[in-house]
């Protein structure tokens, strides 16, 4: 089984940890320990916006969208405020 590595990317650490986790795990069934972990590994994966795969336009709608609550409409209409 393939465990995460510290410089790869927190989707590829994230899915390695998950592997060993289970997937079909619903939220409410995560330990304590295990969201740690998820966390742990989120923070020592490099960083997303070092990643080559991602445009800032992306990653600014995302946080648009999941932080901010922008709709899908709204992103199209609005320019990031940043």
């Amino acid at each position: 089984m393939d465990n995460p590595r510290i410089g790869d990317d927190a989707l590829t650490n994230l899915t390695k940890l998950y592997n060993r986790i289970g997937w079909d795990k619903k939220i409410s069934e995560i330990t304590e320990e295990e969201i740690k972990a998820t966390i742990l590994i989120m923070q020592f994966s490099k960083k997303v916006e070092q990643d080559e795969q991602y445009t800032k336009e992306q990653l600014d709608k995302l946080l648009l969208k999941y932080v901010h609550g922008k709709t899908e409409e709204e992103l199209a209409d609005d320019k990031p405020p940043f």
